[in-house]
């Protein structure tokens, strides 16, 4: 059944509902539905935009930021300098998948092995290997790719070879995506062998895969790969443009509270209840999936009751655990001649590039960012360094760095963790990103940090913290879901993120000025944001408060622990205390990965699929 049938009468039950149409939310309701037997209900408060060229273009990924009908656009309370931090979140069929930067970047070993140290029995590298492959489907690049970009580190034969989600390399590249990893290799920071490998290394400059499907050169989401193959299954409902209220709870006894089934407002504005005869299951994200679970009367007790909102189930832990990747970054002037996307501003080239998308799938349009590096602190390899950080991790890693709301038990084992992270040498602590154009970091709207506003041509520097410390906080502002919750991520509050970023966007200058890469940019010319100074740790450190960003991937919220270690979720993903509900999306990882969370919310995502199937096998559908 299509999302088109927002008016038809539907049954007045499913055995799932699953809320949220985004990454996470159709890979479960295509995984469940395989089964003719269940049927599964998914509601989604966007709209449904598959055929959008903003969304299936590639180059025009920056489109859809702050417009609000793609992107929830949430905005932070004011973080450093009083700056709030702007989070795009996908608000279409597909959710973030379907406007993220495309980037198909995969965890090391550590980061997930890291979710099993917290309590989680299964979730470790070698049990998630195969999701990670599960989802995808690997296109080798052509000859001429291969070597332009250096893939070589590529291993082909444990790539994904079936999944829906289709992954490929830019065939339209220029000299600045040529030169990335050959700077590196420089540098002596070469990728050489597959992150996708359970040996792979954890340190270098490569390019990266992105979420493209070659054979149209389209975006590759999971609004299309997931769910337009199946979208006339006749056990799947799909409602676009519904807005979930809350998840209709039972108090069955002191003791036994089970979720019934849901309450939403459809596109029509009226208000309407749906049963669940298994469970409900959010997929809301990381930020809307708390505020549901609170709304709904799963919480602190004392933020429900001060909304006026009865208390089901008392979790001081749901919205706490909040994590990013804050980041920052700077722009190089390039030598004149060199294209990059700041040429969009001749309306002629602009024109040209959409002739050539639109007739023959090739130019730059077909392409997004594709060149990142993962680093440990270069200063901290040295002798001298070793003992340096030493020093500063005896000094801040047990501080109590937590949210005012609730000490989280799970934080001594988290720091522990970091700790070992930062004290090896083989273990990026920074994710640095290149991107053919000029930047704004001291913008707080998407929209506005990619404008091209100046008229010189640049390439821009993203330093992102891979593994922060600093832990925040998402709950409601009041018992309607109308109202976006507070958002409160508290970057560089805890001092080592401070100490770590600025070092790190020290060592940017040094890599500017590493060949191959150094030639392709202006001797002497102009660099953003204007009268950056870098030359001192102190200066630098203002640098990251002052021009402090996001890489839009919120996780943690409702942590996948045991209960008395702080979370919201256990093992097999259901909600503490409550039967009959789950939470998938990136919500439930204890600690964010490093790079990109795209793939590891598919991965999860595969995953939970597998889990919900094994509860229910040998089990019918009754009666809500």
């Amino acid at each position: 059944m299509s999302e088109s049938n927002n008016d038809i009468e539907i049954a007045e039950s499913f055995d799932y509902i699953i809320i949220g149409a985004g990454t996470a939310g159709l890979v479960v309701a295509n995984r469940l539905t395989t089964d003719p037997h269940v049927s599964a209900l998914v509601l989604e408060a966007g709209a449904d935009r598959l055929d959008d060229p903003k969304i299936t273009t590639p180059g025009l990924l920056t489109l859809t930021y702050d417009d609000p009908q793609y992107d929830w656009s949430f905005d932070t309370v004011p973080q450093l300098y009083g700056k709030s931090v702007s989070h795009s979140r996908g608000k279409v069929i597909g959710g973030s998948s379907a406007i993220n930067a495309l980037a198909l970047i995969y965890p090391p070993k550590s980061s997930i092995d890291a979710w099993e140290r917290l309590g989680n029995e299964g979730w470790n590298w070698d049990a998630m290997a195969p999701y990670y492959r599960k989802f995808h489907t690997f296109n080798p690049p052509s000859k001429e790719t291969a070597e332009a970009l250096g893939t070589a580190y590529i291993d082909q034969e444990i790539q994904g070879n079936s999944g829906p989600i289709q992954s490929s390399f830019p065939e339209f590249h220029g000299p600045l995506g040529k030169a990335w990893p050959q700077t590196f290799k420089n540098l002596d920071f070469p990728l050489t062998s597959d992150p996708l490998s359970s040996g792979g290394q954890a340190t270098g400059g490569f390019s990266y895969l992105s979420t493209v499907d070659p054979h149209t050169w389209e975006r590759s989401h999971a609004g299309s790969a997931y769910y337009t193959p199946i979208k006339d299954r006749p056990n799947l409902c799909l409602l676009t443009e519904t807005q979930v209220q809350k998840i209709i709870l039972e108090k069955q006894s002191a003791t036994n509270v089970v979720a019934k089934g849901v309450s939403f407002l459809d596109h029509g504005g009226m208000s309407r209840t749906k049963m669940a005869k298994r469970e409900v299951i959010v997929c809301a994200g990381a930020i809307h999936s708390p505020q549901l679970l609170e709304l709904s009367g799963i919480g602190s007790a004392h933020i429900l009751r001060s909304h006026g909102t009865e208390v089901f189930y008392n979790n001081p832990y749901v919205g706490e655990n909040f994590q990013d990747h804050p980041m920052t970054g700077m722009s190089f002037e390039v030598i004149d001649g060199l294209p990059t996307i700041d040429m969009i501003r001749d309306p002629q080239v602009i024109q040209g590039a959409t002739e050539a998308y639109q007739t023959s799938r090739q130019g730059p349009l077909t392409a997004g960012f594709h060149s990142v590096a993962s680093l440990p602190v270069v200063e901290f390899l040295t002798e001298e360094g070793q003992a340096e950080l030493g020093k500063l991790l005896d000094q801040y890693v047990e501080l109590p760095f937590t949210t005012p709301t609730a000490d989280h038990p799970s934080l001594s084992t988290q720091y522990t963790i970091l700790r070992s992270l930062l004290e090896s040498p083989s273990e990026g602590s920074i994710i640095i990103g290149m991107g053919a154009s000029q930047m704004h970091f001291d913008k707080s709207l998407q929209k506005d940090i990619y404008a091209i506003t100046e008229p010189e041509n640049y390439v821009s520097f993203l330093v992102a913290l891979a593994q922060p410390f600093s832990r925040g906080s998402v709950h409601v502002k009041s018992a309607s879901i109308s109202d976006a919750p507070e958002i409160d991520p508290r970057y560089l509050s805890h001092p080592l993120d401070i100490e770590i970023l600025a070092r790190h966007m020290q060592y940017i200058p040094k890599i500017a000025a590493t060949e191959p890469l150094a030639s392709l940019l202006k001797s002497g010319g102009r660099r953003l944001p204007d009268g950056i100074d870098l030359g001192s740790l102190d200066s630098a450190k203002e640098h990251c408060k002052r021009n402090l960003i996001t890489n839009n991937h919120p996780c943690g919220t409702c942590a996948m622990m045991p209960f008395e270690d702080g979370g919201v979720v256990d093992s097999r993903l259901r909600v503490h205390g409550v039967k009959g509900l789950r939470v998938v999306d990136a919500s439930v990882f204890p600690m964010i990965p490093r790079g990109n969370i795209q793939s590891s919310v598919y991965a999860v995502a595969e995953k939970a699929s597998d889990l919900i199937m094994e509860d229910w096998q040998g089990h019918s559908s009754v009666a809500a």
